[in-house]
């Protein structure tokens, strides 16, 4: 019985977490986001998105065309209020730029390839995602997306505008993580007192 313990307790610290990551994302003009560490991050499906940013601005979901081409008028999900959450559901590229006039010229759009959870892959450093251009059918809304993209053209977000976390989530990171160490200091003790 001790060694089934011993084996389940090294099963569970040598299998990986897989835990969802929210990325939060200062949404504010003077940033090239193009450019920076946001857009050569590993996204993964299950991760969420938090943006946050003054009245002048929004997040406007977007195809890889009017990215480059910072147009706003086809957007495919279009978010204001100040703060929006958007979970990666799906895996693939996703484009973001605010709508206000001149702000995406400025470098207020960011490009992100998203990968499934069982993925290893990390996108290139300071690369857009380099895949083809999804539908630019369009849905709108001010908090929430219940209109998916076609299957196969855009990566299926939901999103929800809330207020902002507790400090505890930045200081503890992942509680899922914490649950599982948890676990694990008492499967440990569990086999020492067995054993």
């Amino acid at each position: 019985m001790a060694m089934a313990m011993a084996a389940l307790l090294i099963l569970l610290l040598a299998a990986p977490a897989v835990h969802a990551v929210q990325h939060n994302i200062p949404w504010s003009q003077g940033t090239n986001y193009a450019g920076s560490t946001y857009s050569s991050q590993t996204y993964t499906v299950g991760d969420t998105l938090l943006f946050t940013y003054g009245g002048s601005h929004g997040v406007d979901v977007v195809t890889q065309s009017d990215y480059d081409n910072c147009n706003s008028g086809n957007a495919l999900n279009s978010y204001s209020g100040g703060q929006t959450t958007i979970t990666l559901s799906s895996a693939g590229p996703m484009y973001f730029m605010c709508p206000t006039s001149g702000h995406c010229q400025s470098g207020m759009k960011l490009g992100i390839t998203v990968v499934s959870a069982a993925s290893t892959t990390t996108p290139s450093t300071g690369t857009s995602p380099a895949v083809t251009t999804p539908s630019s059918s369009s849905s709108s809304g001010s908090s929430s997306s219940d209109n998916p993209s076609p299957s196969g053209t855009t990566p299926v977000i939901t999103t929800t505008t809330s207020s902002p976390t507790s400090g505890a989530g930045g200081m503890f990171g992942n509680m899922n993580y914490l649950v599982m160490m948890g676990f694990s200091v008492v499967v440990a003790g569990l086999v020492g007192f067995m054993g």
